[in-house]
């Protein structure tokens, strides 16, 4: 299963610029027949997270200060 690496530049955050990432991205990966992602978020990244959570991701495990989720297609 693929990691997912994304980021906003800070003065375009609020924007709505990750979710059309994350939509993009998970439509392409559909496309392309993966059967799903990963990725890891810090526990201080609340915004990031909650984005994950609205768009299925869930919590599959734990590396420090870390959860990393996946979104199975």
């Amino acid at each position: 299963m693929p990691e997912l690496g994304i980021s906003v530049v800070s003065t375009h955050r609020g924007q709505g610029v990750g979710r059309v990432l994350l939509e993009r991205i998970k439509r392409a990966s559909a496309d392309r027949g993966l059967r799903g992602l990963s990725l890891s978020v810090e526990d201080e990244n609340e915004r990031a997270r909650a984005l994950y959570v609205r768009n299925g991701f869930v919590v599959a495990g734990r590396a420090g200060n870390s959860d990393t989720m996946v979104l199975r297609f």
